[in-house]
């Protein structure tokens, strides 16, 4: 735990400044874009020159009254408080800037070897293709290793998202981990030299960017690219792991390069569902501790499904105002499953044409598909799988995460004065509801 806010801040520099910079073009995108009647590009100056001007006087500016004070008077702190917050307003300011800036396209873009991802590609569906012949397993395949919907069947896709699940057959963070931590497993009996250290990299962050590229680069995958390769560059270099750290990280290359894919819905129910499992999971499984292997996987699989759907559950009924009633039941089934079988194919694309292997293991994942895809279409016929559909508006959206936030600062430090503060809001929200007009 961190000692202070003081030290939590200067952990975690990158989440503050993304987070800084994602309120300004939020700012700007509600706010400022109505406000200026001028063009885009004669905003853009009046911006830049209002923040040069103000950096420019911040940098010239005697220290804040800090030339004769002490570092314990009280002229000293109230120095320092103005120059944190100048400095929290001028990233404020560029996030308003870079809203404007990628208005029209991206800030910068990246050339990739186009022809080798092609071809890369190409070689797994062709295998797909001689290995598991049946049209409706191997387009589930398809969809669950490359993110190729155009062959999978649409009244299937329609029941995984009735039973909330559709981020199986969506290609996520838990592709790149099985890729990740299996080419650690490989290259782990490398010698710890620099040499071999900066082979192992190149290997690792290729393998992820190359199959990231190969599933077409949804934001999803991408955010999950960005984590592991910020981690693992930081952790050859030695660096502190702090994930939240590595998380704005992502989220600050996502604002300077594509600003736009902020607002994908996948995006942002990828970095929630990350963000829950990191914040709640370890809380929840301390929660009840096992000494029974099975029964501490089951649990451990439980609150995994808890922590993510407690923080993408605000953004679901924020877009689709309806939950799914079998949610945490179909994922505490389906997700191990799932997991199985992306283990199965990954091994049936690296296995080669020896003895029949491929070709027995594509029988074997053939039938695997068909009867989890059965199991599916019983559990959406089921009489208590009804969706509820629930009225969920802005305000509810920020109310819920600030329930969430106060939850969790209560889990963690255990001081009952974050109760009183829970309290506190559902008192205030129930007293502007109790008079409110509309």
């Amino acid at each position: 735990m961190e000692k202070s806010a003081k030290h939590f801040r200067a952990s975690h520099p990158l989440l503050f400044i993304s987070s800084i910079l994602l309120a300004g073009i939020i700012f700007a995108k509600l706010f400022v874009q109505e406000l200026l009647l001028l063009s885009i590009s004669q905003s853009i100056y009046l911006l830049l020159f209002s923040l040069i001007l103000l950096q420019l006087i911040i940098a010239l500016s005697p220290t804040y009254l800090n030339n004769h004070a002490t570092k314990h008077s009280h002229a000293f702190s109230l120095s320092k408080y103005f120059e944190g917050l100048a400095v929290y307003l001028i990233v404020f300011c560029w996030g308003i800037l870079l809203f404007f800036l990628t208005k029209e396209k991206n800030l910068f873009q990246i050339p990739y070897p186009e022809h080798f991802i092609v071809n890369c590609r190409n070689v797994v569906i062709h295998k797909l293709n001689t290995f598991i012949p049946s049209s409706q397993a191997n387009a589930f395949a398809k969809s669950l290793l490359l993110g190729v919907k155009t062959d999978t069947n649409k009244e299937l896709l329609n029941a995984y998202k009735q039973l909330g699940i559709i981020h199986i057959v969506a290609i996520s963070g838990m592709h790149l981990e099985i890729i990740f931590k299996n080419i650690l497993r490989v290259t782990s009996w490398l010698p710890r030299k620099k040499l071999w250290i900066a082979i192992e990299l190149v290997l690792v962050l290729g393998s992820v960017w190359t199959y990231t590229l190969m599933a077409f680069a949804s934001p999803s995958i991408v955010r999950a690219a960005l984590f592991f390769s910020i981690y693992y560059i930081g952790k050859c270099r030695g660096a502190s792991a702090y994930t939240l750290n590595v998380i704005a990280g992502g989220i600050l290359i996502f604002l300077l390069f594509d600003i736009k894919n902020i607002e994908n819905i996948g995006l942002q129910l990828s970095y929630a569902a990350l963000l829950g499992i990191h914040l709640f999971y370890p809380l929840l499984n301390k929660m009840m501790p096992m000494d029974n292997p099975i029964l501490a996987f089951l649990w451990s699989n439980l609150c995994i499904s808890i922590a993510a759907q407690l923080t993408t559950l605000p953004i679901l009924l924020y877009y689709f105002h309806q939950l799914a009633s079998m949610v945490l039941i179909s994922n505490f089934i389906m997700v191990p499953l799932s997991t199985l079988l992306l283990y199965s194919l990954a091994l049936l694309v690296i296995t080669p044409n020896i003895l029949g292997f491929p070709k027995l293991m594509g029988q074997l994942i053939e039938k695997y598909i068909i009867g989890m895809n059965k199991a599916i279409r019983s559990l959406e016929v089921l009489p208590m799988n009804r969706p509820l559909f629930i009225s969920f508006g802005l305000e509810h959206l920020i109310l819920f995460y600030l329930v969430i936030l106060l939850m969790y600062a209560w889990l963690y430090t255990k001081r009952v004065r974050w109760l009183l503060y829970l309290t506190g809001l559902f008192c205030s929200y129930s007293i502007i509801k109790l008079f409110s007009t509309g």
